[in-house]
């Protein structure tokens, strides 16, 4: 009869050194970083009619408990904690899973610029597309794929987009050239040259610049020069409705509608240059030319600069930005700065029966410049100043450009290219977007995190050191960005240390000891019964 008892109680006692055996890993991990304690759940064991004492204890399940850690800063960039739901997302290094999974994110940087966790799993996240991307908005990609952050600087790249955010002042008067007292622009046919530096009979425009900017770019070898937009106020011009304007899709000029009005717009001219620094002389000095198109290879010509005009409605909002052409269709003439004659009456676009006027390229002009005497770099290593390679093609989108009354303000004026640089450092926003810092200047967002979560973490298979790899129970991998679909965000500077009470544990644990104690007690007195049965 004392069978049953005797083994209830071993059942007892075994549950309970289990339960002591869960509460001792905890305690053991209580500092371990992104540790996520369990607790051992018991329940009987029962078989036979229903008024039989039942067969002891066992232990139905160790659960993991996945609540939130304490997240404690530590200052190194590297280090990342998940505020919230999800696991970071890693690739197995030994191959045997696709995916490993862990809240652990002391991360580290290997020899060949890859994210990785202490053990050299690589990190998994959303790299950035260079196709889509541009210098102001980043696109990632859309798969999962190792995260690289040394590789994006190891070529330069030469720049060929540029971001001009300006607010030129609209109160600004016309600019006039002391020498001639001729407002810029507004040149007779017989004297088109008085904007661009070239050898003529006219000479140059001698008035200064309203508002002036530069900017580094960088040619294919990553050598620098320094590309100058010049500002001047051209005038405020009433455009009757005779006025002829340039249709591209028939390639020819037409009148505006009978009875469509006049418009009225406000003008403004700007001149790119192109200039190298000389160590020497300590001077700016020209390096690159205007490319003319109509030559094969493109050659250089002989005006230094690039001048376009930026046409402003009454609302301060740029209309769009034109070019001068020599006839419809015809090829880029910076001498033909075209806009009212002496009698200071408007003229039409075109003038002289349509050999010369402005032709419209929207917002987004090209810059063609041939760098052929460089100083700090070099775009064709031949150095041969007609190859087409050495021809620096810049679009530059001037769509963000006002014209407010005030005060002349420059919102930024941003570029793409880059010379060669290494890594220096990380910043890692609340959404996971990586950005890198290089020792070139640049801070570039490399590449996003990927966050992973489950419907039944519990289900997960345990790998130890904090890593679980999916099973069939834990259903399947649910991807997302850090702060998208109920993801948790991202700390970086921190981690998020393990969510072990060692208070609690310790009372669980006196109150499992009572547990094992109380069995094996049961024990006793069943050796003590079956004595007194042995001496009768």
């Amino acid at each position: 009869m004392g069978v049953s008892f005797d083994l209830n109680a071993l059942s007892g006692i075994n549950a309970a050194s289990t339960g002591l055996g869960v509460i001792s890993n905890n305690l053991a991990n209580a500092q371990s970083v992104g540790f996520k304690g369990s607790r051992a759940e018991f329940a009987d064991m029962f078989s036979g009619a229903q008024n039989t004492a039942g067969n002891g204890a066992r232990v139905a399940a160790i659960t993991q408990d996945f609540s939130q850690g304490t997240i404690n800063g530590t200052g190194r960039e590297l280090d990342m904690a998940i505020d919230g739901e999800g696991f970071f997302v890693l690739e197995d290094q030994t191959g045997r899973y696709g995916n490993i999974y862990t809240r652990e994110g002391s991360f580290k940087l290997d020899k060949d610029g890859y994210l990785t966790d202490q053990e050299g799993n690589k990190v998994q996240g959303y790299q950035l597309n260079l196709a889509l991307s541009t210098e102001t908005k980043p696109v990632f990609d859309t798969t999962l794929s190792s995260i690289d952050l040394d590789e994006l600087n190891k070529t330069p790249k030469a720049t060929d987009e540029m971001n001009f955010d300006i607010n030129l002042d609209g109160e600004e008067d016309n600019n006039i050239d002391p020498v001639t007292g001729v407002s810029v622009g507004n040149d007779t046919a017989a004297n088109l040259d008085k904007l661009v530096d070239i050898d003529t009979a006219a000479g140059p425009y001698d008035g200064f610049p309203d508002f002036s900017t530069n900017k580094i770019i960088h040619d294919s070898l990553g050598g620098e020069h320094r590309l100058t937009a010049n500002f001047y106020k051209r005038d405020v011009v009433s455009v009757a409705n005779s006025d002829l304007t340039y249709v591209p899709a028939s390639d020819s000029y037409v009148a505006a509608a009978a009875g469509a009005g006049d418009t009225k717009y406000t003008s403004w001219i700007v001149q790119y240059t192109m200039q190298d620094y000389n160590e020497t002389t300590g001077q700016w000095e020209t390096s690159g030319h205007r490319a003319d198109q109509t030559t094969t290879p493109p050659s250089a010509t002989t005006e230094e600069g690039q001048v376009f005009e930026l046409r402003y409605d009454t609302s301060g909002n740029l209309i769009d930005v034109r070019m001068p052409v020599t006839a419809a269709g015809g090829t880029y003439d910076p001498t033909n700065i075209i806009g009212q004659d002496n009698t200071n009456e408007p003229l039409p676009d075109i003038i002289n029966g349509g050999a010369a006027g402005w032709e419209s390229v929207g917002s987004q002009p090209q810059l063609d410049f041939i760098i052929d005497t460089p100083l700090t770099g070099a775009n064709d290593p031949l150095g041969n100043p007609n190859d087409a390679s050495t021809i620096v093609n810049i679009d530059a989108n001037l769509g963000d450009m006002t014209q407010f009354a005030g005060t002349y303000s420059l919102r930024g004026v941003s570029q793409n290219g880059y010379s060669v640089g290494d890594l220096v450092g990380l910043n890692t926003g609340l959404d996971g977007v990586i950005e890198a810092r290089y020792s070139n200047g640049r801070s570039v967002p490399v590449a996003q995190l990927a966050l992973a979560n489950f419907s039944d973490k519990n289900a997960l298979q345990k790998l130890g050191g904090q890593t679980y790899a999916e099973s069939f129970d834990s259903g399947l991998a649910q991807l997302a960005k850090p702060e998208t679909s109920g993801m948790g965000s991202i700390n970086a500077g921190s981690l998020e240390y393990s969510n072990v009470d060692v208070a609690t544990e310790l009372v669980n644990m006196i109150q499992t000891q009572r547990t094992y104690q109380a069995s094996a007690q049961v024990i006793s007195t069943s050796q003590t019964l079956t004595q007194t049965i042995l001496q009768l």
